[in-house]
């Protein structure tokens, strides 16, 4: 998206508008573009995250919590080191330490940890009041799986180059299981009207993309 950082910037200043602490937002802010932009970063950078909030626009008059969906979307991905396997833990952390520095509830920061914590395993908590906010916040975020081929391809292929320290022979065939993983799952998106859409379409871009890793 051109001008990303311009419209997560404007998102930023949405969510955080009841704060009078400019200083602080400004610093805060800046540390979370600092994250975004590491350099070897390909897929999971600014772009992504504007993408999900343009996504979730579409669904505003059904989202029970605009503050935690656009939290979560805000840092589900702060923190993202492909040496590492706590990548979730370590968002949701650094979303508990900036938003109880602006004094948010402390409700709304345990959602957005449990939303944050989700992308691990891309599963609802049974029983869990925001479930229909958190199915449409996971959905949004694999909605990537379902775009054309030409537009697949170029995330797998950004996705390799953030994993690029790896050998082929060391990659593939984890990649090839995480994907295997994800299509052995009854269901890709959780949300009716996405499901019903982009289920189709996303387990035939995963199968294409196992059969080129194997």
């Amino acid at each position: 998206m051109e001008n990303a950082n311009k419209y997560t910037a404007e998102k930023w200043k949405q969510l955080t508008a009841f704060s009078k602490k400019e200083e602080l937002k400004n610093k805060m802010w800046n540390s979370v573009v600092d994250h975004y932009n590491e350099p070897y970063r390909f897929y999971h950078t600014l772009n992504h995250v504007a993408s999900l909030f343009e996504k979730s626009e579409h669904y505003m008059a059904q989202i029970e919590s605009p503050a935690t969906v656009g939290f979560a979307i805000l840092y589900h991905d702060v923190v993202y080191d492909t040496f590492k396997d706590n990548n979730a833990e370590e968002s949701a952390l650094f979303a508990r330490q900036q938003l109880s520095a602006l004094n948010i509830k402390e409700a709304i920061i345990k959602d957005v940890e449990t939303f944050i914590l989700a992308t691990k395993t891309h599963t609802l908590p049974e029983g869990y009041h925001l479930n229909n906010d958190l199915s449409l916040f996971l959905d949004l975020d694999l909605t990537i799986l379902a775009t054309s081929w030409d537009e697949y391809e170029l995330y797998s292929e950004q996705i390799r180059k953030e994993y690029r320290q790896y050998p082929d022979v060391v990659y593939n065939p984890g990649r090839k299981h995480a994907l295997e993983k994800l299509s052995k799952k009854e269901f890709v998106y959780f949300t009716p009207p996405i499901k019903e859409v982009l289920e189709p379409i996303a387990r035939q871009n995963i199968f294409r993309e196992i059969q080129l890793l194997s």
